[in-house]
């Protein structure tokens, strides 16, 4: 039987396993395995996701510089 995946574990899942390239340098916030918001701004991108998510949880992370991305 397989252990069921809590939404957090899904958007923190989504952000290790894709290419979050487009968004170097970057805050993204992550909702339902999908980014619903991005920019140079936190308190713009957590404005647009919470409005968004609906009050739900979401996930802030701010994607590295290129220079500190491994592939």
């Amino acid at each position: 039987m397989a252990a069921s995946v809590s939404p957090s574990e899904m958007n923190y899942e989504f952000y290790v396993e894709s290419d979050m390239s487009k968004y170097i340098g970057e805050w993204v916030a992550i909702f339902e395995g999908k980014v619903i918001a991005h920019g140079k701004n936190i308190k713009l991108v957590a404005e647009e996701a919470t409005a968004l998510a609906k009050g739900r949880k979401v996930l802030f992370a701010r994607v590295p510089d290129k220079a500190a991305m491994i592939f």
